[in-house]
Order: C-alpha cells, then structure tokens, then sequence
C-alpha cells in the first residue's frame, strides 16, 4: 500500500511539474506572440518610413530640380541681357542698316522721300558700318536714285569686296523691281557662278524657279543657261552613282501607277502558269498613261506669275532683314537662351529642339539633282512652278527611268503560255491551237473518269448475287430432307439478294455521279480554256502593239 502511495504522490508530483511547465510554455508563447506582433508593427513603420524617405527622396529632387531649373532661367534671362547688349553693341548699325534699306526701296516705290535725304542718310550709314556688305548696297541704290553713276559704281565696287555673292542677288532682285532685265541678268549671273551643285540651298532653288519661270524677264543673252547646265554636268560628273541611283528613283515613282491585271483578265491570272511575268510587263503597260498624265499635269500645270513675284519680292526683303554671317554665333547664342526662358529653364528640353531645328535646316541643302527629284516626287506643298522647273530639269532622268521601267519585265515577257485546268497542262502560243487543247483536256478528263470509275466498281453486287443463288439452291436441297431450315436458307438467300440489289444500286448511283461531274468538269474547262486562250490572245495583241508602236513621250 505504501508503495502505492508513493507511486500516486510521484506522480501527483509530476502532474504538478507538467502543468507549471504548459503554464510556462503558454507565457512563453504569449511572449513570442507579443514579440511577432511587436516586429510586425516595427515592419510596417519600416515600410511607412521607406515610403516617407522615398517620397521625401522624390520632393527633394523635384525641388532640387526646380530650384535649378530657376537658377537656369535666371542665369538665361541675365545672359539674354548680355547678348543682347553685345549685339547692339557689335551690331547695332547693322539693324540701321537694315531698317534703312527697307525704307529706302520703300520710299522708291512711293517716291515720298528726296533724293538728297536718301543720299545723306546712305552716306552716314556707311560711315558708321565700315565692315557690313549691305551698307555699301545701300549707297549705291541711294546714287542709283540720285544719278550718280559714278557713286553708284564704287559703292557697288566695295559692296561685292565685302561679300560678292550676297551683293549679286541683292542688286539681281532690286533690278527685277525696276525692270532692269540686262543688269538683272548680268547680276543673277554671278550670283549662281557662286552656287555649288554638290550643296543647292533651299532659296537657290526658288531663284532657279524664278529664273526658268521668266520672273526675271527674257534672258535674250542665254546668261544662266550655262550655269544650270554646268551643275548638271557636274554632279553627272563628280557622283559616278548618279545615274543609278535616279533610275532607282524613277523606277519607284513610275511603280506608283501601277496596278494588277486580275481584274481584268480573271482566267488567264488563274489558269496561266506564267501568269506573274505577264502581270509584271502588261501592268507597266498600263501604267504609261497614268505617269504621262500625271507629268504633263505637273507640265501644264498654271503659274500664277504675280505671285511669283510676290514670292521673289518677299525674299529680297528676307535677305536684306536677315542677320549678317558675324552675327550667327550671338544670334544662335540669344535664340538657345530664348529657348531656355520659354521653357522656364528646361536647357535639356532648350538644347534638342535648337539641335532638331538645325538639323531641319541642313537637310534643307541637297545637290541640285536630288533636290530637284524630290520636287517632282513628293506630294508635299510645292509650288506647281517649282514642280514645272524641276520636271524640266529632270526630263532626262525621268526618262531614262522610265525606259529602264518598262525594260526591266519585258524580256521575261513569255511567248507561250502554259494553261492549267484541273491538273491538266496544254500549251499555246498564238491561241490557233485552241480546239486540240481541248480535245486533249477532254480525252485528259475521260482518263480521269474511267479511273474513278474502275475505282468504285467492285465485285461485291456479283459476289452477292452468286450468294443468293447458291443459299436458293440449298434451300431447294434441303426442302426435302429438312423444310425448317430451308425456310432458314430461304431468308438468307433473301438478304443476300436484296444486299446484292441495293450494292448494285449504290454502285451505278456512284458511276452515274462521276459521269455527271465529269461532264460537268469537261464543259467547265472547255470554256475556261477558250476564255484564257482568249484573254491570253487580247494580252498578247496589246504587248505587241506596245513593242512595235513609238512609246507615248510621258513628258510632252
């Protein structure tokens, strides 16, 4: 009993011992607990503190990038001043200059100022800009309106010392206002003995345009014709690649007018094995009128001379505004800082749009024959007087592209054609052999249906008909020794004549079926092979037409 005792109070013992150690565990994970909660509250404040440094990393950069952006506007709009000054320090009598000028063809064409005030105030002006090309064109223009030749001479002498070329066509154009067609020419002359085929400027152009387009009035001496003709030969002779590279050109403008034949000639594009080779020669065919009308369009086309001269005018004025060569570096300098303060101080955003706009302006300078081709291509909104000068410019080109146009599918051009019904192939070249092609389709097509047929005609209709007779004699035989099972070998007899019945049946519906396709199919045929070896004949009739005709001239 004491043994017991002490094994209960053992165990009472460790009872205890066991439950203070689940009361300790249960601390223990009210602990742990509190601690997971106490971490996962520290995570979240680290994830708001990482979005608060984030965003306050965000406004801090945005103000930095404001800041700096003020400090840009700031430093441009001060800098601005500076150039500004610098310019009207350097340049400031060039603007008079300028100014002066303008008034003073104004004044001309009104006849409100006298000739002595314009004389006295060309003079002072030339005083003051003992450098600027147009200072001197000014005086002269002032004797020129006064009669003094002699002035006017040495003012004109010094004017092209300082720069000849922009003297030339200034003088060019002030003579066109007065009429002075001779002097015009002997100035516009000089003026293109400067220009460089290799690097044709925009405005180079719309005086070549001017020029061909009798702006300038008869130019009776032929003093500019040689100088175009110079250009041309000379980009003909420095680029070996030029005559390639227009036929490229060419070639793909004469392609725009092309279109496919199917329409047309719907069996022949179906059944003719050479069908691509006619489509690509006979389309091209097609295609001679609509470029030829398109060219004359451009050939033909009006021009308005008034607005012409309204245009050749406005650039006098543009050229006589425009700031002298020794200004550009303060000029680009002020228009980038300009920029700059239009876009409060974003010199990135400043910086690429004044580099796209020079990069505008020298794709603006092509050699004379690409500017030219481009011209007549594009659809952009050119003149129809610079489409004229261009396309009379690059007849040569054009044509030269366009025979190699039309050469280039002629050759493959095939003589025979190859007709395609069905599976079948005839042949034909004039089309004169058109009823032995279809008694070849036909005897092709009956081939055809006699294999079809062999192929569904089988032995079973016979198989079973000799089924039925032998089962009918059986049951013959044993009607005698055994009448119950005769009429067994009676019905089955029966099933094996109806089978042989309906199999026979099956079979000649099948036979019938493929004669009846068949006879369709060959008539079918019959009649596609007449209208492709028609088709083929009208196509063939139109290309010999073609190649034995002179070619419409597509520039008229």
């Amino acid at each position: 009993m004491s043994d017991v005792a002490v094994d209960h109070g053992t165990l009472n013992s460790v009872a205890r011992k066991v439950d203070r150690i689940e009361e300790q565990n249960e601390r223990i994970q009210a602990v742990v607990n509190e601690l997971n909660g106490v971490v996962e509250r520290m995570e979240h404040s680290v994830d708001d503190l990482n979005r608060g440094l984030l965003q306050l990393s965000n406004d801090f950069k945005a103000m930095m990038m404001e800041q700096q952006r003020a400090a840009n506007l700031q430093q441009a709009m001060t800098e601005l001043v500076r150039v500004r000054q610098e310019l009207d320090q350097k340049f400031g009598n060039y603007r008079v200059v300028r100014e002066t000028m303008l008034g003073v063809l104004q004044a001309s064409d009104l006849a409100l100022v006298k000739k002595t005030t314009i004389s006295k105030v060309s003079e002072e002006i030339m005083l003051s800009t003992p450098e600027y090309w147009l200072a001197p064109c000014l005086v002269a223009v002032a004797a020129w309106i006064g009669n003094d030749r002699d002035l006017a001479q040495r003012a004109i002498a010094e004017a092209m010392r300082r720069d000849e070329e922009k003297t030339a066509i200034t003088m060019a154009l002030i003579c066109r206002r007065n009429n002075r067609t001779q002097t015009c020419y002997e100035w516009l002359a000089i003026y293109f003995s400067h220009q460089n085929a290799a690097s044709f400027s925009e405005t180079s152009f719309a005086y070549v345009d001017a020029y061909v387009n009798g702006i300038f009035g008869p130019d009776e001496n032929h003093m500019c014709d040689d100088y175009i003709t110079k250009w041309m030969n000379e980009i003909r002779g420095n680029q070996a690649a030029v005559e390639e590279q227009q036929d490229k050109v060419w070639k793909e403008f004469c392609d725009q007018f092309r279109t496919d034949i199917n329409a047309e000639y719907p069996d022949l594009s179906q059944s003719a094995v050479e069908y691509p080779q006619i489509n690509d020669y006979l389309s091209r065919i097609n295609a001679v009128n609509p470029i030829a009308d398109k060219l004359s369009g451009i050939n033909n086309a009006y021009v308005d001379e008034n607005t012409l001269k309204e245009k050749v005018d406005k650039r006098l004025i543009s050229l006589i505004s425009m700031y002298d060569g020794k200004e550009e570096s303060l000029r680009k300098e002020e228009k980038y800082l300009m920029t700059v303060k239009k876009y409060n101080g974003d010199t990135v955003t400043a910086r690429n749009i004044c580099a796209e706009e020079e990069r505008r302006e020298r794709e603006k300078t092509l050699n004379l024959v690409e500017q030219m081709a481009h011209i007549v291509v594009s659809d952009e909104n050119t003149s129809p007087s610079q489409k004229k000068t261009a396309l009379s410019f690059m007849s040569g080109y054009i044509r030269h592209g366009f025979n190699s146009y039309m050469e280039e599918k002629k050759e493959a051009f095939p003589q025979t054609i190859s007709v395609n019904i069905d599976g079948w192939i005839g042949q034909t070249t004039d089309g004169s052999n058109v009823a032995t092609m279809m008694t070849e389709y036909e005897t092709a097509m009956n081939n055809g249906r006699y294999q079809r047929v062999q192929s569904v005609t089988t032995k079973k209709p016979q198989m079973f008909m000799i089924g039925a007779i032998a089962v009918a004699v059986l049951a013959l035989i044993f009607l005698v020794v055994n009448p119950a099972f005769t009429v067994v070998l009676l019905a089955g007899a029966g099933f094996l004549a109806w089978k042989w019945i309906s199999s026979k049946k099956e079979m000649d519906q099948n036979i019938v079926q493929i004669n009846h396709d068949y006879d369709v199919a060959i008539s079918n045929g019959k009649a596609r092979i007449q209208r492709t070896v028609a088709q083929w004949q009208q196509v063939k009739s139109t290309v010999n037409d073609f190649d034995h005709t002179p070619t419409r001239d597509i520039i008229a």
